[in-house]
């Protein structure tokens, strides 16, 4: 074994219940640490020319911060997503509540919308409902793509947090 593999093999036996901890009191799943921590080692395993003795207890812990930091986000979006697949399939089967959640839904988002700035309710309802491409748009408008993107993305951010709040 090399220098770098001996040092990650060592700092392995010694800090992984430790590195284990550290992921668990982040992530809120004791059980998934185990995992990360794991992945922690096998991402460093995969750079390990460039670790030294110096480096790596700071390495280790800035990995094992983003990994579970990676592993918030994409559990936060499969927990939205599952709401939304249990409350779909529960609405699913009675069409008329749907239709009527679905109203509901259309009419909280033109509340929405009503209630930007002028231009940025434009980008959004000309990608939305026009269903134009940003360079579509600024050209229409007279503005740079730079300017239509930075509308649409702040108005499609208005508009997911404030049907968030509404369900």
């Amino acid at each position: 074994m090399t220098t770098s593999e001996q040092i990650l093999t060592d700092f392995y036996g010694v800090y992984r219940t430790e590195i284990c901890a550290f992921i668990a009191r982040r992530i809120q799943h004791p059980y998934m640490a185990e995992d990360l921590a794991q992945d922690v080692f096998v991402r460093l395993w995969n750079i390990r020319q460039t670790i030294c003795s110096e480096t790596i207890r700071l390495l280790v812990y800035t990995v094992a911060a983003n990994i579970a930091l990676d592993h918030c986000r994409r559990n936060n979006n499969r927990n939205i997503f599952d709401q939304y697949m249990m409350y779909a399939g529960e609405t699913k089967s009675d069409d008329t509540s749907s239709s009527i959640i679905a109203d509901d839904i259309r009419n909280n988002e033109m509340r929405i919308v009503n209630s930007m700035p002028e231009k940025r309710r434009q980008v959004y309802m000309l990608s939305r409902y026009d269903e134009m491409n940003i360079s579509d748009i600024a050209a229409t408008m007279h503005i740079s793509q730079r300017t239509a993107e930075s509308h649409l993305f702040i108005g499609r951010k208005t508009v997911r947090e404030e049907l968030r709040k509404c369900m």
